[in-house]
């Protein structure tokens, strides 16, 4: 099925004391229904775009179920009630689901013990490449660059990858989490012999998306904001490392450095 793309609507623009009507891109914000066997698995605000990754993205971030399979069909249905997304495969059994609307930073919505949120994030595996601070920081401004429906809107998350074999890609979404598990939903479904080395974000990094990360195994998340304090915690326990607060050629690094970076930069 097509969907819409960025929202055009009429709106009336301030400047100086004038007021003037004009167009004006929005980003996307539709519900989002995503199941498995045509039962409901969790309903999501996110834009309609790349609902394929987004599906076999959050499958894998949060129940650790790869569907990046010619052998998974997925489709896409829209109706009154949002858009549903949904994979066919009786051999896949989600046993946690959640009734309610998942928001930004849900993956915590059914917790309610700070530990446990850190001691359920898995150990992640340093990457056998030395990254290049200089490198990141290219790749967080190609991101940048890329970001076509926030160029028109002004109102959507990016998240991009970096995989082993230096390949590159971005996702968009009004969710930021929506965004990072369409990024690594499009690395699993493309890149099936190489691993991510890095994820990067245009906004803040939280909990969630550390706890993302480390389920897909990515040692290092890049970020245009700053980390939390849970992320930062999570992330020194786990053995990722978070480059937040990157501009100017500076940013804040936690978690492991030595032996993962070059030196030189």
């Amino acid at each position: 099925m097509t969907l819409k793309k960025p929202f055009e609507t009429l709106v009336q623009r301030w400047e100086n004391g004038n007021v003037t009507p004009l167009s004006e891109f929005l980003g996307d914000e539709s519900l989002v229904h995503l199941s498995v066997n045509g039962n409901m698995l969790t309903s999501l605000l996110a834009s309609n775009s790349d609902l394929n990754c987004l599906l076999i993205g959050h499958l894998f971030t949060e129940y650790q179920i790869n569907i990046a399979s010619p052998n998974n069909l997925i489709q896409i249905e829209q109706d009154a009630n949002g858009i549903t997304v949904n994979v066919d495969n009786p051999e896949l059994v989600v046993k946690k689901k959640r009734s309610e609307l998942v928001v930004s930073s849900c993956g915590a919505c059914d917790q309610d013990n700070l530990n446990t949120l850190v001691d359920s994030t898995p150990n992640v595996t340093a990457s056998s490449k030395l990254y290049h601070m200089e490198e990141l920081m290219s790749k967080l401004d190609e991101m940048k660059s890329k970001q076509e429906v926030f160029s028109k809107t002004g109102g959507v998350h990016g998240s991009g990858i970096l995989m082993d074999d230096d390949s590159f890609a971005v996702m968009e979404d009004i969710g930021r989490h929506n965004a990072v598990d369409k990024a690594i939903g499009h690395a699993l479904s493309t890149s099936k012999d190489t691993r991510i080395r890095a994820l990067f974000l245009s906004g803040r990094c939280g909990w969630d998306i550390v706890s993302k990360a480390a389920h897909a195994n990515i040692p290092v998340i890049v970020s245009v904001g700053a980390a939390s304090s849970l992320a930062a915690q999570t992330a020194r326990e786990v053995g990722l490392t978070l480059v937040s607060f990157v501009r100017d050629g500076k940013s804040i690094v936690i978690g492991p450095f030595q032996g993962r970076f070059d030196t030189k930069d």
